[in-house]
């Protein structure tokens, strides 16, 4: 009864596939990432709908969800809680899984070749970091120039050998300034959303049209291995598609332990963030009474970067 479905039921039984094999894969599908997944299967289709930007909202995901009794909703544990519990034999099963996974499906020998072992991570770069302790006159307050919570989202991808991917930054702009694309460095990748915050749609337009011709370019052997963290992943079904068709295997870190495993976060984010304040303090000290702006952020941190 009633009116018939967007999408087919294959198409649907399609999508309900996918998130058991990305559940299997701790790769836990949000809400958000099956509507984009729609979405662009909408847009693929060339599909006229009600729906805003083709984009299917909260009815629809709730029809999804009684038409498909498998899947239901879950609230994800708190991250606080349960990286506290993690323990030694958690970690070491993790590590078990994946090498019984990779052997199963013969997969296992690259882990031998360390440039076809990926890891990748994103974090946010303020631009106005928030200051050491500085002395004052007692009962004064004091203050910094710059929005506090001004950022850029910045995704580091590299291998095993040391060798980095193109580096992608994320604006929160329509078009990007021409201030911003016209020095911007050659070797690195623009991304747009609208929060300026990593998103599906601006993953998948990194892995397809940055990562994977730049593994093309570096003739680096395929499949390889792409690490990642399975509570930030931004995979859509299309992405996920994508990634097996082109010999990407990607692979969760173990969802309760990434502030262990995660080697961007730990090897390099970690130390970035500490030379970018020092970058900052420096272009602040050589421009005194200026605000550091995003069009600013190539020319500071690119040192750093590299």
């Amino acid at each position: 009864m009633g009116p018939s479905t967007i999408l087919s039921k294959e198409e649907e039984n399609i999508l309900e596939i996918w998130i058991k094999e990305m559940l299997d894969k701790h790769i836990p599908v949000t809400k958000d990432q099956l509507l984009d997944s729609v979405q662009r299967i909408i847009i693929d289709k060339n599909q006229e709908t009600l729906f805003s930007d083709n984009r299917p909202g909260n009815k629809w995901y709730t029809s999804f969800l009684k038409r498909h009794p498998t899947i239901t909703k879950r609230v994800a544990q708190n991250l606080c809680t349960t990286r506290d519990n993690v323990t030694q034999e958690d970690i070491e099963k993790w590590f078990s899984e994946v090498e019984s996974d990779l052997k199963d499906r013969g997969l296992i020998e690259i882990v031998k070749h360390p440039e076809r072992v990926f890891n990748t991570d994103e974090s946010a770069f303020f631009l106005n970091p928030k200051p050491e302790h500085v002395l004052a006159r007692k009962g004064d307050k004091n203050s910094s120039s710059g929005d506090d919570k001004e950022n850029l989202t910045v995704l580091i991808t590299g291998n095993a050998a040391g060798e980095l991917a193109p580096i992608l930054v994320v604006f929160n702009y329509a078009r990007i300034p021409s201030l911003i694309s016209e020095n911007f460095p050659d070797d690195w990748a623009i991304g747009r959303s609208e929060s300026g915050r990593m998103c599906s749609g601006t993953f998948y337009e990194y892995m397809t049209n940055v990562f994977n011709p730049w593994l093309i370019k570096k003739n680096i052997e395929k499949p390889i291995t792409f690490f990642l963290d399975g509570h930030k992943s931004h995979l859509t079904l299309h992405l996920s598609n994508f990634c097996s068709d082109n010999g990407i295997e990607v692979i969760a870190l173990n969802l309760n332990s990434t502030h262990i495993l995660q080697p961007m976060d730990l090897a390099v984010f970690r130390p970035l963030k500490s030379f970018w304040r020092e970058s900052v303090k420096n272009w602040k000290t050589q421009h005194l009474g200026q605000v550091l702006k995003k069009q600013h952020f190539n020319n500071s941190c690119r040192e750093n970067f590299c």
